[in-house]
């Protein structure tokens, strides 16, 4: 009975530790935010009420496991909401829906997610009025377009952190016999301190070759204390030989329980060395922090886009005021 009793203590002993060795967790979290405000498109105003002014408006499910020996299994799923109607896109997780897995090796993801070239290209306008609707770039980058920044039927490795080094690749397969439109990215990065500093190329094939798209962005930003700045500047390149060259820099001062933001950013697009459009606009915008999951905030966006000519085909003013709250 002695032996019977022993044994089955050291079962229970062995059980429990294998429980405490795969331990997972799982968080639920989101992110509303809605704003009042008006735009002018061409000379045309329009008031409304608006939904991720600052940040998208957003539903999510994240978790890990810890499977021992530094591995871990993870997951995501992230849906876009909109406020001011109150529809999720149907919960199409449409932002984030990948699984994983983590350790000394670095990270390996599968499902729908972030491209490696978006990490850089984020950082690089993370101060530039937040990186929000109010940020110049939206505006002012035209010509080629905006790159594929979370691809579908994607798989992305990112490296373990080497002294400060760290990089990423990202593969987005079309699944389509016969056609070739695969997405490739990949990254190269470097933080210490205070400075955050990298490159990333992105290649968008395309059945059509004159539609095939090429990306190379530099973007760095540092924080003074004072102050944080953040730049960028991007090269695009289509299969019919336009090509883009973009920049962008902005600010963000913190002043106790407010931070002021500002951005500048300006494109021109060139076909066979000829002037095809040219972009440019400016913003302001300020947030205050009513707690630490809550903040008021308000923006303006000023700019314009013009055509070979001269002429302005796209004249847009943007101003909104409003409040997110993360749960």
């Amino acid at each position: 009975m002695k032996k019977s009793m022993i044994a089955l203590a050291t079962l229970a002993t062995l059980s429990a530790a294998g429980t405490a060795a795969a331990q997972s967790s799982v968080t639920i979290y989101g992110r509303l935010d809605a704003s009042v405000g008006s735009e002018r498109v061409n000379d045309v105003s329009t008031t409304k009420l608006y939904s991720g002014n600052l940040t998208t408006s957003r539903l999510g499910f994240r978790g890990t496991e810890d499977l021992g020996g530094g591995l871990k299994a993870n997951f995501q799923l992230e849906a876009a909401l909109t406020v001011d109607d109150g529809t999720a896109g149907s919960l199409k997780f449409n932002r984030a829906s990948w699984v994983g897995l983590s350790g000394g090796f670095g990270a390996v993801r599968a499902g729908l997610m972030d491209s490696a070239y978006k990490d850089i290209y984020d950082m690089g306008i993370s101060n530039n009025v937040f990186d929000s609707a109010f940020t110049p770039t939206n505006l002012a980058y035209a010509g080629v377009g905006n790159y594929a920044s979370r691809p579908s039927n994607h798989i992305r490795y990112d490296t373990p952190n080497f002294g400060g080094f760290s990089g990423g690749v990202s593969i987005a397969l079309d699944e389509t016999a016969g056609v070739s439109n695969d997405a490739n990215a990949f990254n190269l990065r470097y933080r210490a301190g205070n400075l955050d500093v990298g490159v990333a190329a992105q290649k968008q094939k395309n059945s059509v070759v004159a539609d095939e798209r090429d990306y190379r962005v530099l973007a760095a930003s540092y924080n003074f204390g004072v102050a944080r700045v953040s730049g960028q500047y991007q090269m695009a390149e289509q299969g019919n030989g336009l090509e883009d060259n973009e920049y962008a820099l902005g600010v963000t001062v913190p002043v106790g329980a407010f931070e002021f933001s500002a951005g500048y950013a300006m494109g021109k697009s060139e076909l066979s060395g000829i002037t095809t459009e040219e972009g440019k606009a400016f913003a302001l915008g300020a947030t205050y922090a009513l707690s630490k999951r809550t903040k008021l905030y308000g923006g303006y966006l000023d700019g314009e886009v013009e055509n070979g000519a001269g002429t302005v085909t796209t004249d847009r003013r943007l101003f909104a005021l409003g409040v997110r709250h993360d749960f």
